[in-house]
């Protein structure tokens, strides 16, 4: 055997444990198919679910779970007695404290601001957001999102 000859020996070695793994697969997606269950996501099932998520969409096309995650923040803050707190300075200017990082992330949106034109979040602190030019409509919007 010459060193010429190593590569091609190499070469078979992979084509039998190529042939080995579709043996597996197809022995595996044989039993996903007769025993469905969670072990095993079918590869249609697992589109949709993909689709699904895509489609649950809030506003300005921020995905839902961004406010379900800023939601049970606030509720898990609420039950350990940690309110978010308002302050009004002066006329079109908000600031709240103790807003919970899901909630800190989602400033913009929450401020009735899809294109960033609208109130102004500015963070005041890793828990604190301070809006400017906000009307009594928006202010009053926010509060009741923040306070629940």
């Amino acid at each position: 055997m010459t060193v010429r000859s190593l590569p091609f020996i190499a070469l078979a070695d992979i084509a039998v444990w190529i042939g080995f793994g579709g043996i597996l697969a197809g022995t595996l997606t044989t039993w996903c198919r007769d025993h469905p269950g969670d072990g095993c996501v079918g590869k249609r099932s697992l589109v949709q679910d993909v689709l699904a998520i895509r489609a649950d969409v809030g506003p300005c096309n921020v995905p839902k779970y961004n406010f379900d995650i800023c939601n049970n923040q606030l509720q898990d803050q609420k039950k350990k007695g940690i309110k978010v707190l308002a302050n009004v300075p002066s006329k079109g200017v908000a600031q709240f404290d103790n807003i919970p990082p899901a909630c800190m992330n989602l400033a913009v949106v929450l401020s009735g601001s899809c294109t960033g034109t609208g109130p102004r979040p500015t963070p005041c602190g890793s828990a604190c957001m301070k809006y400017t030019g906000m009307s009594d409509k928006q202010l009053r919007q926010l509060s009741s999102y923040l306070q629940k």
